[in-house]
């Protein structure tokens, strides 16, 4: 029995210490890319900045594309989290709907560099048909649990949605991003209550009405 609990306990330290790796990796990469942008980013950066060599990037992630890809699953699955906790409010459904926008565009307005940094990224992917669909995989996470929320709220009202809960999710989720876009370069210009005032309005649709 003892001789058998060995190369077990050896192979769980093997995938302890490679996880371990990915984070830190993960964790470096992060802070690389906020710093140097995706183009400036190196490898090599990377792994020092993380204490290891640059074999340890390529081993566990194939490489930068790889890496970016990994940090940005991340940050889309702390984004859906941030979403659905904001629409978790006490009130109406459009005031909840609303919290999940404000919520959007407080995060462009506090974190610019992570948005000027995906869209650099979403330039570079564009050229690359098989790096495009892996990226847009997992940009629409957010997109898909609007969806879920709508659909939810469909079901529960019996209310029907002005357009497919999908379709819906898709113009709702690409007009916070054109907002941000515009505000990029229009400081003060754009309204930041702006995209809330129209996802409350949306929502509004979805409230059953009065005395029924």
């Amino acid at each position: 029995m003892s001789q058998r609990s060995k190369p077990i306990k050896s192979r769980s330290t093997r995938a302890e210490k490679q996880a371990q790796t990915r984070t830190q990796l993960l964790r470096a990469a992060a802070q690389v890319f906020a710093r140097r942008g995706f183009q400036g980013a190196t490898v090599e950066e990377i792994a020092e900045q993380a204490g290891y060599s640059h074999g340890a990037v390529y081993s566990n992630f194939g490489g930068k594309e790889e890496l970016f890809l990994a940090v940005f699953e991340q940050y889309m699955a702390q984004r859906v989290q941030e979403v659905a906790d904001a629409t978790e409010i006490e009130g109406s459904f459009a005031q909840r709907a609303r919290a999940g926008a404000d919520q959007w565009m407080a995060r462009f307005s506090d974190d610019r560099a992570t948005f000027l940094l995906h869209l650099e990224f979403m330039i570079h992917a564009a050229r690359n048909p098989h790096l495009s669909k892996r990226l847009g995989d997992r940009m629409s996470a957010l997109r898909l649990e609007i969806e879920r929320y709508l659909t939810e709220r469909q079901e529960d009202t019996q209310i029907p949605l002005p357009l497919p809960a999908a379709d819906l999710a898709l113009i709702l989720r690409a007009l916070g991003i054109g907002l941000a876009v515009e505000a990029l370069n229009q400081p003060g210009g754009i309204n930041p209550r702006l995209y809330g005032d129209f996802v409350a309005l949306m929502a509004n649709l979805l409230e059953p009405a009065s005395g029924s």
